[in-house]
C-alpha cells in the first residue's frame, strides 16, 4: 500500500493541569533542513526512550516512540514516528527520504531525524516463530561506554545475574513458563564507542560486532551503559510483533524494574500509564499520566515490581482459559469472586480477572483484585512508599504507546490529580464508567478474595451510550428495548433506530437508510456494520444481514437484499457495470420473480437464479415483453466481446443477440439450429437484424441476419438464403411464390462465381453478372443437356415463362433462349437466327415455335432452324431471314443454300394473296397463283413495292 507521509505537527502534550513531575515543556513545530531526496527500503523498527523513575514523563500518546528504517546491510536511519504512523512495526518499509527534522528526540540529544515525504509497506511484518530450549529467549550482554562518557562501577557479572536471576525469574513466572530469558553471551567493558547516545542504532551495531550478536526470533541484545551517561535516555528498548520475538536494548542501570521493562518492550508490550478524569473515571476533561501506573512493570521502572497486570498478560496472550470472566451485553450481569492476581492455582469457582467488552467489541475493561501477596507482598510495609491502595482495581486497554490503562476509580477533581494515588473500587458503591455501560459492585474484600457484581447495559442502550447518549446523535428513547428469544434487540430513538444481537453486535440505523430498512425489514435484518460515505457519486451504503442500502444524491435510498445482493457485489457493486440501484425490489411477477432496476440495468431473479440484464439487451429483452414474453427470464449472465462489439444472453425461450448496429434479436427455434451450423455471428449470416416471424404459408418462420434470412418450415426444415439468391427469391414471390421454401443450403463456387439452391418448386441459380433465377421444368431438362451453367447457354437471366401461344414456355439465358410447347418440346434458339425469330412475332408470330435444334456448318459457315411455320437460314454475309411456305418449297427444290440462289437476303413478300416472292443472293423465287414458280437469276427484291 502507498501511504504519504501526513503533515508533521507537534507531538501531543498532556493537560495543562498535570501534575507537574509529568508535564513536558512545550514543543515548537519541527522544521526540515533541504536535503537531496532519497529512497531506502528495510525495516521499520520502533523503540521507547524511557525515563528513570524520577525523571518526567512524556505525557503524549506517543510517549517516547523512536522510529528507524534499518535496511539489509544494518544501517539505520531515524524518521519521525508520525511519518510512518501506517506502517506496522517490523514490516518492509520503501520510504522517500527528504532533509533533516528537528524534533522533540533531537532536542533530547538524539541525532536530527530524516523527513519522510513518502512511505510505501512493501511486504508485512513475519510472524516470529517460538525458539526451542530451556531458554528461548537468550540474551548477549555487552557492557559499552559511549563516546565521551567514563565508566561506572557497575560489573559483567551484576548485570549478568541481574538478568539470569530477578528478571528471568519475574517473566517466566508472570508468562507461566511462556519467556524464559538466559544469557549465553556477554562481553564486558572494552574501547569506548565511537558514537554517543544521539545515535542508539550505531551503539547497538558495535555492540552487536563486539559480540557477534544478530538478531531473530528470541534473541536479544542488552547494552548496558554508565549510569552517568545523561545524554542516553534511562531504557531504550526496541518493540517486539509478538511473545516470541527478540529486539535490542539498553539501560543505564541494572535494576531488575528496568531491564524487565525494556525485555517488554522487545516480546511486543506498550506502557502502563494512568487516566485521570475531573471527578469522573473515564469522560470529561481527562489526562493520560504516561508510566504511571505503579503497581506494573511496564509502568514506571521503580524498585518494586508487581503483578504482570492482566491487561498486558492478555496482550501476551498468557491468560489461562478460565483466569478471566468475560462480560458483555451478550452474557448480561455477572457475579464473580475474583483472588488476587498474583496467586497461583485458582479456587473452584474463582476468576483472577474480569473482561468487559463494551460494545465497540474492540475496547476491554479489565477488574482485578490487588493484594499483598507473591510478586504483590510488597504492597503492605515499608517497601510501599507511594502508598498503593490494595483492592480492586479497574484497567483499560489501550492503543499507541500505552497497552494498558488504569482507571481512577475513585475520582477526584482537577485540583488534587497530582496527590491522588487512591485508584481501587469501594465496597457497596456502585461505579460506572465507559459512559454507563458498565456498572461494578464491589461487596465484599477480604485477604483471599474480593466479590462483585458487574452489570452491563442492555444492548441497545450500550450502542446508545456509545454514540453518546441523549445528547449524541440519536437522541432520546422514544419506543422501549424489546428482545426476542434469540435475543435480538432493538429500540427506537428520536432520530435514529439501535439494533443488537450475539452476531451482529451493536449498530444503529438513522436516515435515510431508516426509511429503507422500515420498508424492507424483512430482508435486510440487522445492520451488520455502521454508515460509510465517501463512495462514488457521493454516494453512501450500509450493511445488513440480508444485504446493503445504498444512497446517492442522485438515485436516492434504496435496499438490495439476497441473491440480488450477491450478484449485484459479484458485477463490482457501484464501480460495476450496474451502477447503483435506482429502485426498491419489485416481486410478485411470473413465476414469482423479482426484479430491480439499476442505473444500467436490471437484476432479474427467477427460476434459474438472479441474473443481470443490461444495455441494448435490456431494451430489446423490455421490446420483447421482458419476463412474461417469450423470452421469459435469464438464465446466465450476457457474454460480450463477440465480433463487432456484440453481446448475447441466454434467456428462457432462447438466446438474445445485440451490436450497436443491428440491436437487440433473439434467435429462437426453429432458426437457431441453422444459425448455430452457419458458425453463428461469426459465420456468413452475422447478426440477426430482425426478430423471427411465423404464421407463414404452411406454418413456415423467417428471420432476417446481416448476411441473409433463415426460413423454415415443416416440410422443409430451416435454410439460408443469401445475397443475390434472397434478391431473386423475394422478387419471384418467396416462400409464397412458385420456388416456395429452401430445401437445401445454397451451393457455391460455381462457374463465374456461381451460386445454386434448391426450393420446393425447383432450383435457383445466381451469379453476379446475371442476378438470381430459377430454372424451372419444362425448361430445367434442356439446360441439364447443354451442361447447365458450363454449357452453351450459361446461366439464365431471366424466369421461366409459361402461358405462351399453344401452352408453351421461355427461358432466356446468357447464351440464348429455351422454348418449349407441347408439341414441339423443348429446343434452344441463339444468336442471329434467335433475333430474326424475334422480329417475326416469336411464338405468335409467322414462324411458331422452334421444331428443331439450329444446324450449323452449312455452305459458308452458316446456320439453319425450323420452326412449325418455316425455317431461319442465317450465314456470316446475308445475315437471318426465315423463309416458309411455297417459297420455301421452291428454294428446296433448287438445293438450298448450295443451289445458285444462295441464302435469303430479304424477308418474302406477298404483294398479292397468291403471290410471294423473296431476294437470294443470286436471284428471286416467286410463287403465282396458279401454282407455278417463276426463279429470276441476278435480280433483286431491294427496291420491291410489295411488303416485305
Amino acid at each position: 500500500m502507498r501511504l504519504v507521509a501526513r503533515p508533521r505537527s507537534p507531538r501531543l502534550l498532556a493537560l495543562a493541569a498535570a501534575a507537574a513531575v509529568l508535564s513536558p515543556p512545550a514543543l515548537a513545530l519541527p522544521t526540515a533542513d533541504a536535503a537531496p531526496q532519497e529512497t531506502v527500503v528495510g525495516e521499520l523498527v520502533q523503540g521507547y526512550a524511557d525515563p528513570g523513575p524520577h525523571e518526567e514523563h512524556a505525557g503524549d500518546e506517543d510517549g517516547d516512540l523512536l522510529s528507524w528504517v534499518q535496511t539489509d546491510d544494518g544501517e539505520a536511519v531515524r524518521v519521525p514516528t508520525e511519518d510512518v504512523a501506517e506502517v506496522d512495526t517490523g514490516a518492509t518499509v520503501e520510504v522517500t527520504l527528504g532533509g533533516t527534522v528537528r524534533d522533540e528526540a533531537s532536542a533530547d540529544g538524539l541525532e536530527p531525524a530524516r523527513d519522510v515525504l513518502a512511505a510505501e509497506q512493501v511486504a508485512a511484518a513475519e510472524e516470529p516463530a517460538p525458539a526451542v530450549g530451556p531458554v528461548n529467549h537468550r540474551v548477549t550482554v555487552v557492557m559499552l561506554q559511549p563516546k565521551d562518557v567514563a565508566r561506572d562501577a557497575r560489573t559483567l557479572a551484576e548485570v549478568v545475574a541481574a538478568v539470569n536471576g530477578p528478571v528471568a525469574d519475574f517473566w517466566e513466572q508472570q508468562t507461566r513458563g511462556a519467556v524464559t530469558f538466559g544469557v549465553v553471551t556477554s562481553v564486558d567493558w572494552g574501547a569506548p564507542a565511537t558514537v554517543g547516545c544521539e545515535d542508539p542504532f550505531a551503539l547497538w551495531r558495535q555492540a552487536a560486532s563486539r559480540a557477534n550478536w544478530t538478531g531473530g526470533a528470541g534473541n536479544h541484545l542488552l547494552v548496558y551503559l554508565p549510569a552517568g551517561a545523561a545524554s542516553c535516555s534511562y531504557g531504550l528498548g526496541t518493540i517486539g510483533s509478538s511473545i516470541n520475538d527478540g529486539g535490542r536494548a539498553y539501560v543505564r542501570a541494572a535494576a531488575t524494574s528496568v531491564i524487565a521493562h525494556e525485555f517488554g518492550h522487545n516480546l511486543g508490550l506498550g506502557h502502563s500509564s494512568e487516566v485521570q478524569c475531573d471527578g469522573t473515571v473515564d469522560s470529561g476533561a481527562c489526562q493520560t499520566a504516561a508510566y504511571m501506573d505503579l503497581y506494573d512493570v511496564m509502568g514506571v521502572s521503580w524498585e518494586e515490581i508487581g503483578t504482570l497486570n492482566t491487561v498486558q498478560a492478555a496482550e501476551l496472550g498468557v491468560l489461562g482459559g478460565t483466569d478471566a470472566a468475560v462480560v458483555s451485553t451478550a452474557t448480561g450481569p455477572a457475579d464473580v469472586t475474583l483472588v488476587p492476581v498474583s496467586a497461583g492455582a485458582l479456587p473452584p469457582g474463582t476468576r483472577r480477572a474480569v473482561d468487559m467488552v463494551d460494545a465497540d467489541g474492540v475496547t476491554h475493561f479489565w477488574l482485578e483484585y490487588r493484594q499483598a501477596s507473591g510478586q504483590d507482598a510488597w504492597l503492605s510495609g515499608g517497601r510501599n512508599r507511594y502508598g498503593l491502595q490494595q483492592g480492586v482495581v479497574l484497567r483499560r486497554s489501550g492503543t499507541g504507546s500505552d497497552s494498558s490503562l488504569l482507571l481512577d476509580a475513585t475520582p477526584s477533581a482537577r485540583a488534587n490529580w497530582n496527590r491522588d494515588l487512591a485508584v481501587v473500587l469501594p465496597e457497596n458503591i456502585p461505579v460506572r464508567f465507559a459512559g454507563g455501560r458498565f456498572t461494578v459492585t464491589v461487596s465484599s474484600v477480604t485477604a483471599g478474595q474480593a466479590v462483585l457484581r458487574v452489570v452491563p447495559a442492555t444492548p441497545t442502550v450500550a450502542v446508545h451510550s456509545l454514540a453518546g447518549g441523549d445528547a449524541g446523535p440519536q437522541g432520546t428513547l422514544v419506543e422501549a428495548e424489546t428482545c426476542d428469544a434469540a435475543r435480538r434487540c432493538t429500540a427506537r430513538y428520536q432520530n435514529a433506530r439501535v439494533f443488537w444481537s450475539p452476531a451482529t453486535g451493536g449498530r444503529s440505523v438513522a436516515a435515510p437508510e431508516l426509511a429503507v430498512w422500515e420498508r424492507e425489514s424483512g430482508a435486510l435484518g440487522f445492520p451488520t456494520g455502521d454508515r460509510a460515505s465517501g463512495l462514488r457519486e457521493n454516494g453512501s451504503y450500509q450493511s445488513f444481514e440480508g444485504g446493503g442500502v445504498y444512497t446517492t444524491p442522485a438515485t436516492g435510498s434504496h435496499a438490495v437484499t439476497g441473491e440480488r445482493y450477491a450478484r449485484w457485489a459479484a458485477s463490482g457493486w457501484e464501480f460495476g457495470s450496474l451502477g447503483y440501484p435506482v429502485t426498491d425490489a419489485g416481486c410478485g411477477l411470473a413465476d414469482g420473480g423479482c426484479y430491480q432496476h439499476f442505473q444500467r440495468g436490471t437484476l432479474m431473479t427467477g427460476p434459474a437464479g438472479t441474473w443481470a440484464v443490461s444495455g441494448g439487451l435490456r431494451d430489446g429483452w423490455f421490446a420483447a415483453g421482458s419476463e412474461a414474453g417469450y423470452l421469459g427470464y435469464p438464465t446466465a449472465a450476457a457474454v460480450c466481446g463477440l465480433r463487432g462489439g456484440g453481446c448475447f444472453q441466454p434467456f428462457e425461450g432462447g438466446p438474445l443477440y445485440w451490436t450497436a448496429a443491428t440491436g437487440a434479436h433473439a434467435v429462437l427455434e426453429p432458426v437457431w439450429s441453422r444459425w448455430a451450423a452457419s458458425g453463428w455471428e461469426f459465420g456468413s449470416l452475422g447478426y440477426p437484424v430482425g426478430d423471427m416471424g411465423c404464421e407463414l404459408a404452411d406454418d413456415g418462420c423467417y428471420q432476417h441476419f446481416q448476411g441473409g434470412t433463415v426460413m423454415w418450415s415443416p416440410d422443409s426444415g430451416a435454410w439460408a438464403v443469401s445475397g443475390g439468391m434472397r434478391d431473386g427469391w423475394f422478387a419471384n414471390g418467396s416462400e409464397a411464390g412458385f420456388l416456395g421454401y429452401p430445401t437445401a443450403a445454397a451451393v457455391c463456387g460455381l462457374r463465374n462465381g456461381g451460386c445454386f439452391q434448391s426450393f420446393q418448386g425447383g432450383p435457383m441459380y445466381w451469379s453476379a453478372a446475371t442476378g438470381g433465377h430459377a430454372v424451372l421444368p419444362p425448361v430445367w431438362d434442356r439446360w441439364a443437356q447443354s451442361g447447365w451453367e458450363f454449357g452453351s447457354l450459361g446461366y439464365p437471366t431471366s424466369e421461366t415463362g409459361c402461358r405462351l401461344a399453344g401452352g408453351g414456355c421461355y427461358q432466356h439465358f446468357q447464351g440464348g433462349t429455351v422454348m418449349w410447347s407441347p408439341t414441339t418440346g423443348a429446343r434452344v434458339l441463339t444468336g442471329p437466327v434467335r433475333d430474326r425469330w424475334f422480329r417475326t412475332g416469336a411464338e405468335a408470330g409467322r414462324l411458331g415455335y422452334p421444331t428443331e435444334e439450329a444446324v450449323c456448318g452449312l455452305r459458308d459457315g452458316g446456320c439453319l432452324q425450323r420452326f412449325t411455320g418455316g425455317s431461319v437460314y442465317w450465314s456470316p454475309a446475308t445475315s437471318a431471314y426465315d423463309v416458309r411456305d411455297r417459297v420455301l418449297a421452291a428454294w428446296a427444290a433448287v438445293g438450298w443454300e448450295g443451289s445458285w440462289l444462295g441464302y435469303p437476303i430479304l424477308p418474302m413478300a406477298c404483294p398479292t394473296t397468291d403471290t410471294c416472292q423473296q431476294a437470294f443472293q443470286n436471284g428471286t423465287v416467286e410463287t403465282r397463283p396458279d401454282g407455278s414458280v417463276r426463279y429470276v437469276r441476278g435480280q433483286s427484291m431491294a427496291a420491291s413495292p410489295y411488303p416485305r
